[in-house]
């Protein structure tokens, strides 16, 4: 199934994708980025809580975000969108517990944090493991599935389209750096919501409204799949908030150089409540449409086919020209996650390896050296995708099941690392292994097939344990364990190192600032989340 485009759909397409570039460069030029490393890899430090939460929002919403909702909907119904809820959880805790202290240090990278906290190795190593994920998954992921995307929509070549992005998003990045990053990303943001909502109005209005949708595909509207379910169990999706969802918000390089670029505290919590609150949207604007397709086309897709439910969607229900600013809310959020990855990856290579080798590195020769390391990143991203190409099935799988169990070794260390002051350097690396060690056996499981899997590793293979939602919950647990029975037989950390990393629980709690107060916005966006989770079971 391919998209028909007219003239108007791609003047269109032009005038959108055209018009929110330009501005992000002319912000750049206006802003001095290139004037120094603060500016070209921070903004600054100036970008201010609007800007803040529409970044995050839009480095988290892929090419494959819109159009793999919608299909999964259609195949799933919408609990295949119950994880964009998590939200208010991830990033409240983000905002409670990690922020602060990111802030309070003025860190350009996250491992420049675990520095602090722990020493030099732990920087290096999650510096070095946050590059492996950015480039050889992160990077070739969005390449490859933004590409596949456009080849089944346009037919494009996928390896031609590939380079194409690769090489125009690149120059992009250096030319205006996180500044151009961060003010596309909110023109963006508004591209992509307000795109994906006029389909969700006409489609709605086709259906005949939520009623007639509920009347058509009642088992399709609801969120509450049972505990056992093989695909978005409601509490296995819950589950992995505490855990992957508060690494991908509060502790993923890529999604919180958004808040460490805010000028304070205030506006970076203030820009993650408007991130949680724009994040209410998705499972309206992106996963709702694949239920109004099944309940419009019912058993026009099947199987692997339901891919192409956003395709069909906008060859059934828009017109020319509307069709063209869809595909432009596509666009955007191909580009938009590709220039975070970008922006983030030179900052690690410059901030944790090269300056701190050379830390009397002039300012101009960082900014150099950050557009060197895009260039480098961009070739290096095309090559993984190509790989994946060469491969597909096969590599595909195999690189989306070691992100899925990298970030569990890690998690608990940064993050009771920050809650505990018992908590010690040998717990964290003990952990680390420990962590290394039952990601490795998840892996091993998942690659070998459900057949050999089971004979392996039978304990993996029951209602509570076989779902990733539950099984990274129980290593979570299991390495926590490691990490404070460790830290309790050994030397103590430093304690100038706890004081300016760890929460001080004898401290006062901050003074409450009525309406401009960031857990008043948490607290009301809690409870709106928590009403849509109780309209949608």
């Amino acid at each position: 199934m391919s998209l028909s485009l007219s003239f108007l759909d791609w003047m269109v397409l032009a005038v959108t994708m055209g018009g929110s570039l330009s501005y992000g460069l002319y912000m750049a030029y206006r802003k001095k980025a290139s004037q120094n490393s603060t500016n070209f890899f921070l903004g600054g430090r100036k970008i201010i809580w609007p800007i803040v939460g529409a970044s995050i929002f839009a480095t988290n919403i892929g090419a494959e975000h819109l159009v793999g909702l919608s299909g999964d909907s259609y195949r799933y119904g919408l609990s295949a969108g119950s994880v964009e809820l998590t939200t208010v959880i991830t990033l409240g805790v983000a905002c409670s517990v990690l922020f602060p202290y990111y802030i309070k240090n003025r860190i350009y990278t996250i491992p420049e944090f675990l520095e602090i906290r722990y020493n030099r190795r732990a920087r290096t190593f999650f510096s070095g493991l946050m590059l492996i994920i950015s480039i050889m998954t992160k990077l070739a992921f969005t390449l490859f599935a933004g590409a596949l995307v456009l080849h089944s929509i346009l037919g494009w070549n996928i390896m031609t389209t590939v380079f194409t992005i690769a090489v125009a998003v690149a120059m992009f990045t250096i030319i205006g750096g996180f500044t151009a990053v961060a003010y596309t990303d909110a023109i963006q943001a508004i591209i992509m919501i307000g795109g994906s909502a006029i389909m969700l109005m006409i489609g709605l209005h086709k259906v005949g409204g939520w009623e007639g949708l509920v009347a058509k595909a009642p088992q399709m509207v609801t969120i509450a799949k049972p505990y056992d379910d093989p695909v978005y169990p409601f509490w296995g999706i819950l589950a992995t908030a505490f855990y992957a969802g508060i690494f991908y918000w509060g502790i993923d390089q890529v999604n919180v150089q958004r808040a460490l670029a805010a000028p304070d505290l205030k506006n970076a919590r203030w820009g993650a409540m408007f991130a949680t609150f724009l994040k209410l949207f998705p499972i309206f604007i992106f996963a709702l449409p694949g239920v109004i397709a099944y309940a419009l086309y019912p058993g026009e897709l099947t199987g692997d086919a339901t891919k192409q439910t956003f395709v069909l969607l906008l060859n059934k229900l828009l017109p020319a020209g509307l069709r063209g600013l869809l595909l432009a809310s596509l666009m955007a959020a191909l580009i938009t996650s590709l220039i975070a990855v970008l922006n983030s990856i030179s900052t690690l290579v410059v901030r944790d390896f090269i300056v701190e080798f050379r830390p009397g590195l002039p300012e101009k020769k960082q900014v150099t050296l950050g557009r060197y390391i895009i260039m480098a990143a961009t070739l290096l991203g095309i090559g993984a995708a190509w790989l994946v190409y060469l491969n597909e099935e096969g590599l595909y799988k195999y690189l989306q099941t070691i992100t899925a169990y990298l970030v569990l070794p890690v998690f608990p260390a940064i993050f009771f690392g920050i809650l505990s002051k018992k908590v010690t350097l040998k717990g964290a690396a003990w952990s680390v292994i420990a962590g290394i060690v039952l990601a490795t056996v998840f892996v091993t499981d998942q690659l070998a097939g459900p057949e050999a899997g089971r004979s392996m590793f039978p304990f993996l293979h029951h209602k509570l344990t076989l779902n990733f939602g539950y099984r990274g919950l129980w290593a979570e647990i299991a390495i926590t364990a490691v990490l404070f029975i460790v830290s309790f037989f050994t030397e103590k950390s430093d304690p100038d190192k706890l004081e300016r990393t760890t929460i001080n629980y004898s401290g006062r709690v901050a003074r409450f600032e009525g309406i401009r107060d960031w857990r008043l916005h948490l607290g009301i966006l809690a409870i709106i989340t928590l009403l849509i989770y109780i309209w949608l079971t």
